[in-house]
């Protein structure tokens, strides 16, 4: 349940990010040689940023076999499955060898 907390916290992503990429109006600087002759359209410009942003996403996007985009929902919860279902099999098997 933390998990998906932690999902829902931070944007509801589909795939885990660590930078967002996203396009912007910026203003035409005042001291731009372009604007003065009527190059822009309009008096603000789109432009690329990019910033630093953790998203948790739903799914993994990993680029290789150590990745740090290999965090997510399905992984960490995976991985919280697996043990809780392995935890009662070691656990007998653990007794049958102490009797």
């Amino acid at each position: 349940i933390g998990t998906l907390a932690a999902w829902l916290a931070t944007g509801r992503h589909y795939y885990t990010k660590f930078e967002v990429v996203e396009k912007t109006e910026v203003p035409v600087a005042k001291d731009d040689p372009l604007a003065g002759t009527g190059f822009y359209d309009a008096d603000s410009v789109v432009t690329t940023v990019r910033r630093d942003e953790f998203h948790l996403g739903l799914l993994p996007t990993p680029q290789g076999l150590f990745d740090k985009h290999m965090l997510s929902v399905v992984s960490i919860l995976g991985a919280a499955w697996g043990l809780f279902l392995l935890l009662p099999w070691w656990l007998r098997r653990r007794a049958r060898k102490k009797t």
